[in-house]
């Protein structure tokens, strides 16, 4: 499968190739580009499958410019959160069941490292 032209760069749809030749039209509409310039874009344009094909585009032209859609994160895995929240509340029950003076000592600390774990 094809990477693109940039490692990560993402898809684009027709609303982005739109927009990208309502932008053309207004460099043009300006005197920008000439009609042999405007036509040729508007082709790359209608053929271009990555942002950075439409923003290539746009290198000799000032603003207005396409907006790059930002790239959405990888998603932060959320099992160790769950498996280390379901561990100290174990730890929790334990040291309450087994050393009831000691547990309140260890405890708090067990308190203090989840939530700032879980908080991140």
């Amino acid at each position: 499968m094809e990477k693109g032209r940039r490692g990560k760069d993402l898809r684009i749809g027709d609303p982005e190739r739109e927009g990208a030749m309502r932008l053309l039209g207004e460099h043009f509409a300006v005197g920008r580009l000439d009609v042999g310039e405007y036509d040729e874009r508007c082709r790359q344009v209608a053929a271009a499958r990555f942002s950075s094909e439409i923003e290539a585009l746009f290198e000799d032209l000032p603003d207005p410019r396409p907006i790059r859609v930002p790239q959405t994160p990888e998603p932060r895995p959320v099992g160790m959160k769950v498996a280390l929240a379901v561990g100290v509340a174990v730890l929790a029950v334990l040291l309450l069941v087994v050393a009831r003076q000691a547990a309140l000592i260890v405890l708090i600390p067990l308190i203090a490292v989840l939530w700032f774990t879980w908080r991140r």
